[in-house]
């Protein structure tokens, strides 16, 4: 996993292959459960951009990277990610790679008791006490259900939208389980550059009470 700041011009992954690792990038932690909180890698403005370095998955649950706080978010307001370009780690041709899931951290008073709280990798929380305390009630992504983007058949490739209410402060945006055409296996590591817009109060204003996925409306279905 790492985060960087996305190519000035981006590339997608079809048109000629990019540097998985780029000098500025520095390596996380991944985790595989949502929760609060869940430190934040790293933090962008309303407007900016970031490159994530997602893992092939090696588990029953999605290896996540991130979170990335969005600078002024809060319950109730509407982020918009815009995708700006998705590529192979490899090198090889991507095709339509997309996120196979996306999503925001999840309200404090929606968790739940952790089935499995012993598998639960949490990124930058501290071991000790915190880890307990955050492993106890940290939700698969399995338990989210529609409250996050389940993308596994949605073509979001560069030029996608996807919009998505905020649940907790600074949003905790999180991507994993890239998808990639291939014959030989589907979930393949990649990397991933987003745009992200902040709307304040966007759930009431605009009735946004969960994911929107909007693909590229000049890619043919």
């Amino acid at each position: 996993m790492a985060l960087a700041a996305p190519p000035a011009a981006p590339l997608t992954g079809w048109q000629r292959p990019v540097p998985p690792r780029r000098p500025d990038a520095h390596p996380i932690p991944g985790h595989n459960r949502w929760h609060p909180a869940i430190p934040a890698a790293a933090e962008v403005i309303s407007g900016g951009s970031v490159r994530l370095e997602c893992q092939g998955r090696t588990g029953p649950e999605p290896l996540l990277c991130g979170p990335i706080s969005v600078v002024g978010a809060e319950p109730g307001d509407v982020i918009a990610i815009d995708v700006l370009a998705v590529g192979r780690c490899d090198g090889r041709f991507a095709g339509a790679g997309h996120p196979g899931v996306i999503g925001c951290a999840p309200a404090l008073d929606s968790l739940a008791p952790a089935e499995d709280p012993d598998g639960a990798l949490l990124g930058h929380v501290p071991p000790g006490p915190d880890y307990a305390r955050v492993a106890a009630r940290a939700l698969p992504t399995s338990a989210r259900g529609t409250d996050i983007g389940g993308c596994a058949i949605a073509p979001l490739a560069a030029g996608s939208r996807i919009l998505l209410p905020v649940r907790a402060p600074g949003a905790k945006l999180s991507v994993g389980d890239l998808h990639f055409p291939a014959a030989d296996c589907v979930v393949l590591p990649g990397w991933i550059d987003l745009r992200i817009h902040l709307t304040k109060r966007g759930v009431e204003r605009f009735h946004v009470t969960g994911p929107l996925l909007i693909s590229d409306p000049v890619r043919p279905a």
